[in-house]
């Protein structure tokens, strides 16, 4: 990679990733911060609506029983005076027809409307003077009837929408009296279904359609009694749902999407379990009266929140207001409910809990838009920084590559064979001193090449000083390899073959210099030469060996060095051996398994002149014998961990070997020697020569 794209990646880590940290940490800090807002204050504004709608329901749900108890009471109070009409005992003085306030009438006539399909209206022509008959009545009756009831309507205007009495034998009187030839009604006096039982007691009924207005309403039913206690009919007042249930406006502050419902608890009689049915429910449309409607079919109410449905349902069977969230219809909402009778209609209020925490919502949508313009600025600034640093990494780039390139034609140069370049770099940084050290590495650098040419040359000579191939001899199988740690190394094996007094012989050598590198190579060679001469001249082993010493002692004086050796001579079916300071060779016989080290004394070459050295011999050798020659690099070789390979070891792939020739024996040894070591270097020269009786 280019130093330009290495400025730039180093600047923009530099001034980006500290923008885009700080970037990523405040908007997660705020956003985090906003949420946490915004639930508690959801939590709060659920927690104060909670309790503001338990109290309003709770509220609603008295007044609704102080009206129904004066609805009661004027009910059995009317009834009573009825009694009195009918039975000749009534304490209102005769007179003609009632004649209401002329203030109160167009008040009173716009609640009387019939609503349409479409939701139109048409006002009613009512008569408030007058009663409407169906049946035969005395006249006297009917004249202290419209007042009476009369006087009832006026005072509750609002609640009271007809009065109804019906009397046995099928007399059926209404208040105020609708004009019975208007809008295709003929024959009509007011809302005369067909007569219900009577009953004997004060009696609601449930909401339903009043059928000539179409509005919900409930009827209040008291009995009329004759002197003797007999009931004789029953008076019914009938009185809009929204009369009583009138909008609270102190919901709105909550939601403008509140539901408001009459429900009571019903036991199924197949499961026995209760069940919320729906009695009456307010419309969505309020812009006009008679907004609340029943059900034609049953509507039962659920939850997908069953434990909470399940709270909610037994508090109502146990007359208890009370508060819950649940979902209903798919959103998250509070169901608050207050009971308005002994029978178990309960007012039910649902609110929908994203109306109620719409300001925290607010208030989170504002931390959002905040947090995502903060997130933009710095956005700017991080790519302001950008820009900057790509400007500012090409101007560096091409103050600093100016010499660097330099160095690196220098570079190229040197490495095409250029020993004569240098470079021109005058700078005082390191790129200055790197250049100066280039000049004064470039002498050195020649000197080692050239070194590094002499060694490889050296290499050649000392590898053509070794035997090119293993030698044919009879009755024996030879092999022998070596392997140097540096390019020249002081290890030596060779094959010497001569005529001696009791016939052909062949003269197996394995030597070991001291130290590694160029002068151990030379000295090889000269105990190679030397050797080779003596035994040529036909002198005998020791005598070979006692003769190379003395040379070697002269040509290594004063410089420490030495090397060992062992020679090993095949003649006869026999062998005869000379260790000078060399390791012992070992003899492996198969049919014993057993190890036999070849000793003998004798001191290494170059250590003295005055050395005697002992010619050790074997004359039975056997078919499948094998003598093993090696330097110590073998048993010193060590693994990654520092252990050494050991005889131990070596003496175990000379078992496996068995049956090898002696070649496979020394690739078997081997390939031991480099799954031992590993990936650890080769710390010294080795060599190893394999002789099998064959």
């Amino acid at each position: 990679m280019r130093i330009q794209f290495k400025l730039l990646i180093l600047l923009m880590s530099i001034s980006l990733i500290p923008l885009l940290v700080v970037r990523t940490t405040i908007r997660r800090d705020l956003t985090k911060l906003g949420e946490n807002l915004a639930e508690r204050s959801e939590n709060t504004l659920v927690h104060k609506a909670s309790t503001g709608l338990q109290r309003i329901v709770e509220d609603h749900a008295r007044v609704l029983k102080r009206e129904r108890q004066l609805l009661e009471a004027t009910a059995m109070l009317l009834a009573s005076r009825i009694e009195g009409v009918l039975s000749g005992h009534s304490h209102m003085p005769e007179q003609g027809d009632f004649i209401p306030p002329d203030v109160s009438l167009d008040e009173l006539g716009a609640a009387y409307f019939r609503m349409h399909m479409g939701g139109g209206q048409q006002l009613l022509k009512v008569d408030f003077s007058r009663v409407g008959v169906r049946g035969e009545l005395p006249g006297f009756v009917l004249e202290r009837l419209a007042p009476l009831i009369g006087t009832v309507k006026l005072e509750y205007p609002d609640l009271v929408l007809w009065t109804l009495v019906d009397l046995r034998g099928g007399s059926h009187i209404v208040y105020p009296r609708v004009d019975s030839t208007m809008h295709g009604m003929r024959g009509m006096t007011g809302p005369m279904d067909a007569p219900a039982p009577l009953r004997d007691s004060l009696t609601w009924t449930l909401p339903k359609v009043d059928p000539m207005t179409g509005r919900m309403a409930f009827e209040v039913v008291a009995p009329i009694r004759t002197a003797h206690g007999e009931l004789q009919g029953n008076l019914t007042l009938v009185v809009p749902v929204d009369s009583i249930l009138k909008e609270n406006q102190h919901i709105g502050m909550f939601s403008t999407q509140a539901e408001s419902m009459l429900v009571r608890p019903e036991k199924n009689a197949e499961t026995g379990a209760v069940r919320v049915r729906v009695v009456a429910s307010e419309r969505k449309r309020t812009d006009a009266p008679g907004h609340w409607w029943a059900p034609q079919e049953n509507v039962w109410l659920m939850s997908d929140d069953k434990m909470q449905f399940d709270i909610m349902t037994s508090r109502i069977v146990a007359s208890r207001p009370g508060v819950v969230g649940m979902s209903f219809n798919g959103r998250s909402a509070l169901w608050a409910f207050a009971p308005i009778d002994e029978r178990g209609s309960v007012l039910l209020l649902i609110v929908p809990k994203s109306d109620i925490v719409r300001d925290a919502q607010a208030a989170r949508d504002y931390v959002e838009t905040q947090v995502e313009r903060h997130s933009n600025t710095i956005g700017y600034v991080v790519l302001l920084a950008a820009v900057s640093a790509l400007i500012l990494s090409l101007l560096l780039s091409r103050v600093l590559t100016r010499n660097i390139s330099a160095l690196a034609d220098a570079v190229r140069s040197v490495a095409k064979g250029n020993f004569d370049v240098r470079t021109a770099i005058r700078s005082r940084d390191e790129v200055g001193q790197l250049g100066l050290a280039f000049n004064r590495m470039i002498p050195e650098l020649k000197e080692r090449v050239n070194l590094k040419n002499a060694l490889e040359v050296a290499q050649e000579v000392q590898q053509s000083l070794l035997p090119s191939e293993s030698p044919a001899f009879p009755g024996v199988d030879v092999a022998a390899t070596s392997s140097y740690c540096d390019e020249t190394g002081g290890d030596y094996y060779g094959f010497i073959p001569r005529s001696t007094d009791a016939g052909d012989g062949l003269v197996v050598a394995v030597g070991d210099v001291s130290g590694h590198g160029m002068q151990a190579a030379l000295l090889m060679a000269s105990v190679r030469a030397y050797l080779r001469s003596q035994l040529h001249g036909g002198a005998g082993l020791d005598e070979a060996v006692t003769r190379v010493n003395e040379l070697i002692s002269d040509d290594v004086e004063g410089t420490g060095r030495f090397m060992t050796l062992f020679l090993l001579e095949l003649v006869n079916g026999g062998a005869r051996w000379v260790r000078a300071g060399h390791d012992p060779a070992m003899l492996y016989d198969p049919e014993t398994d057993a190890f036999e080290d070849l000793q003998g004394d004798g001191l290494p070459l170059g250590v003295t002149h005055d050395v005697t050295f002992e010619v050790g011999s074997r004359e039975d050798l056997r078919p499948g014998q094998c003598i093993v020659i090696g330097t110590d690099g073998i048993w010193e070789m060590q693994s990654e961990s520092g252990e050494m390979f050991g005889k131990e070891r070596l003496k175990e792939v000379i078992r496996q070997g068995v049956g090898d020739t002696s070649a496979q024996l020394i690739g078997r040894l081997v390939e031991a020697l480099d799954a031992f070591r590993g990936n650890a270097g080769q710390l010294d020269d080795m060599t190893i020569a394999v002789v099998k009786i064959s």
